[in-house]
């Protein structure tokens, strides 16, 4: 029937007028969890979710156990709601045949079911511009017979306002600088940050929060601190790249993981070098490179600490993260003396730059 942004979804669940099939998804996965729950509520309420309200992982989906409860009839009720989460037909493999019986379940549901396919943990578009072939079949019925949604990620504005707004709600209280670095420091996951936000308020004992608390209570995430190690690294300072290093390890974070971060990191420094050395922007290497909302901090920090980078050292550093990479793909060595043996080439080459 129709594709709707955020606001639409909202009044539709708000005037609890939902009917047919629903798709929902995106890289606001907070948002996607949050808007599921609503429109779930919004159909089913009180004790009718007992007996009306049937829920399916997408993982290894029972195609036919899932059309059979979408032909049941609502008990004491006007509907029956039915739940999907996390379906992702083409790294499920879902075969021509259940897709086929997925779609023809979507096109036939009777007045008295809604059906929600929704993700909130996974990017089915798995950072491209659109889903794969078997998704976008699914997404296309949906949208055919009832409602897609597609919720990308926040700005650090928006976040930043949800914080805000939602440690008053829980009786908190965060300025809207505190409540960035909160957002910075959990990478913009707002499922962890609203998690850490109930931890902090507890803290706190419902005062106010400021930086040094969330320094202290709420952990960087890996890939925050895989960047400082990459800053670290490019600007030859051994003493706080080996610390980075350490305390990533010593949380037992996998080497490959922190290779690919490292990669990022590092790739995102050297498009700023080159930036500044073109008399290029923010503005342009985020369009140029295609930065995400989401993203767009990742090329303002780089930004920030690029100036005082040696561009020659940074191609270095590409040179042997990408060395390092092939050899952990050979299985040459084992994937924690490689990544330690390129960390320590990168401090090396950055300490002679110095």
């Amino acid at each position: 029937m129709a594709s709707v942004n955020e606001k639409e979804l909202t009044q539709i669940i708000k005037s609890k007028t939902a009917s047919g099939a629903y798709y929902l998804y995106g890289t606001d996965f907070h948002g996607v969890e949050t808007a599921k729950k609503a429109l779930t509520a919004s159909v089913v309420s009180g004790g009718d979710d007992t007996c009306n309200l049937h829920e399916f992982d997408g993982k290894g989906l029972d195609v036919i156990a899932l059309s059979d409860a979408c032909d049941m009839l609502p008990m004491f009720a006007s509907s029956v709601c039915v739940t999907v989460r996390d379906l992702n037909a083409d790294s499920e493999r879902l075969s021509d045949e259940k897709l086929k019986m997925l779609i023809d379940t979507v096109e036939n549901l009777p007045e008295t079911t809604v059906l929600i396919f929704y993700n909130p943990n996974i990017d089915v578009c798995d950072g491209k511009k659109a889903p794969g072939t078997k998704t976008q079949k699914l997404i296309n019925a949906v949208n055919e017979h009832g409602t897609v949604c597609l919720l990308p990620a926040k700005t650090q504005k928006e976040a930043v306002k949800l914080i805000v707004s939602s440690a008053k709600k829980k009786g908190g209280a965060i300025d809207e600088n505190t409540a960035g670095f909160l957002w910075e420091r959990c990478l913009g996951n707002m499922n962890t940050i609203l998690s850490e936000l109930d931890k902090l308020i507890a803290y706190t004992s419902g005062g106010d929060i400021d930086i040094p608390t969330v320094a202290l209570i709420t952990p960087e995430e890996s890939g925050a601190k895989g960047f400082h190690l990459a800053d670290a690294a490019a600007a030859g300072n051994i003493s706080l790249a080996l610390q980075l290093y350490h305390e990533l390890i010593d949380a037992k974070t996998e080497p490959v993981y922190l290779l690919y971060v490292l990669m990022g990191s590092m790739n995102d420094l050297y498009r700023a070098r080159l930036a500044i050395e073109s008399g290029k922007n923010i503005a342009n290497v985020t369009e140029d490179f295609k930065y995400t909302k989401a993203t767009a901090f990742r090329a303002k920090n780089a930004f920030s600490s690029a100036r005082r980078a040696d561009l020659g050292h940074l191609r270095k550093c590409m040179e042997i993260l990408s060395r390092a990479d092939m050899d952990m793909k050979s299985g040459a060595c084992a994937p924690d003396i490689i990544l330690e043996k390129a960390i320590t080439e990168m401090l090396v080459g950055g300490a002679r730059v110095r």
